[in-house]
């Protein structure tokens, strides 16, 4: 595709993409991006399947739970520490599970979203047996749109730090609760006014609801998506998955039924993440379960070719396909940009990272089998 015609194309996905509005997870708009991704796909000459989901803030409730059996362990150590003391440790215990097991599932609202799966099969050679590809490319973007990780929203999020800030918290009236239990007289109670108002804030920050981000970094990742099915055709060893998942940003289940519901094989398998690109620089992020180094090279070789740097330490985990992907056990890149200051989808990122794809599938059909 010539450069004129690329950022024609880049252009006008961009243009439908925003004309569609804000596509809140699960809404109507959702579902129109779907069936505008679906299309293009088939336009592409991928096969191209609908996977129903069935989605809910689960981490945001687990979060605002945790957070007000704290708030009430902490309002009653002074009258019932050993209970108080029993239900912020329970809560820190269901924290670390979330954290190191995935998602718990919590009762409550359920509403419909689906994930848009594109294949590309190898090329099938004249009068021969169909062969299994050696490597298979699934290239991840999220339909929804992007959702606020800064400011007080972020409380209600995955991310590490808050993470660590929440169970800090809970530790903290815990303690609170155990030392005024041993030596009421001491006013070990008051321990528990700074985790009261990180716990308060955290309950807040979930009431208030997820709000949009000041940029939608999903744009950008579904042009991308597109441009490269669109590149990529007559592949002899690399097929090529392009799926775009509904409700990322407030449920990772569409990640989880995608991973289980294909086995995929982790020493013939690479995830690209397109995961927040805007505008600014362009970077990559490996996760580090990479035990082919072939695949390694191939990595290093694309991006050196086209000057974008990688980042060897693990991606942003405010990022909402770095946090879905976190327990998969597939090496994986993420594509996402420190943004400039322009908020807007920048068709020169799109082209970047569809063509460091396009490399990228290119040195993977030459490794040997």
């Amino acid at each position: 595709m010539a450069s004129s015609s690329l950022r024609t194309e880049v252009q006008l996905l961009i243009g439908h993409l925003t004309e569609i509005g804000t596509r809140r997870a699960g809404s109507p708009q959702e579902a129109t991006a779907a069936a505008f991704i679906n299309a293009r796909l088939r336009r592409a000459g991928m096969g191209v399947s609908t996977q129903p989901l069935q989605v809910s803030s689960r981490r945001r409730r687990l979060y605002g739970t945790t957070a007000a059996c704290g708030l009430f362990a902490a309002l009653t150590a002074i009258l019932l520490p050993t209970p108080a003391l029993v239900l912020a440790l329970a809560a820190a215990v269901i924290l670390v599970i979330d954290a190191t097991r995935g998602p718990l599932t919590i009762p409550g609202p359920r509403h419909a979203s689906q994930t848009i799966i594109g294949t590309q099969a190898i090329a099938a050679l004249q009068h021969a047996a169909p062969r299994l590809p050696r490597w298979r490319v699934l290239l991840l973007a999220p339909l929804d749109s992007s959702m606020a990780t800064a400011g007080i929203a972020a409380l209600a999020g995955p991310s590490f730090r808050v993470g660590m800030a929440r169970l800090g918290a809970l530790l903290l009236v815990a303690l609170a609760a155990w030392l005024h239990r041993s030596h009421p007289e001491r006013g070990w109670v008051l321990l528990v006014i700074p985790a009261v108002i990180v716990l308060a804030l955290q309950i807040v920050a979930v009431l208030r609801g997820p709000a949009l981000a000041q940029s939608d970094g999903s744009i950008c990742a579904l042009t991308t998506l597109l441009l490269a099915a669109q590149q990529l055709h007559d592949l002899q060893h690399v097929e090529i998955w392009a799926v775009a998942l509904g409700s990322t940003s407030i449920d990772p289940a569409s990640v989880e039924d995608l991973l289980g519901h294909y086995p995929f094989e982790p020493d013939h398998t690479l995830v690209i993440a397109l995961d927040h690109l805007v505008a600014g620089q362009l970077c990559l992020a490996m996760n580090g379960r990479y035990s082919d180094q072939s695949l390694v090279k191939a990595i290093s070789t694309s991006s050196l070719s086209l000057q974008i740097p990688i980042d060897l330490s693990p991606p942003l985990a405010r990022l909402a396909l770095t946090s879905a992907l976190r327990h998969a056990t597939l090496p994986t890149l993420t594509f996402y940009t420190l943004d400039g200051p322009s908020c807007r989808a920048d068709p020169k990122v799109c082209e970047a990272a569809a063509c460091l794809i396009k490399a990228l599938v290119a040195q993977l059909e030459a490794i040997k089998g």
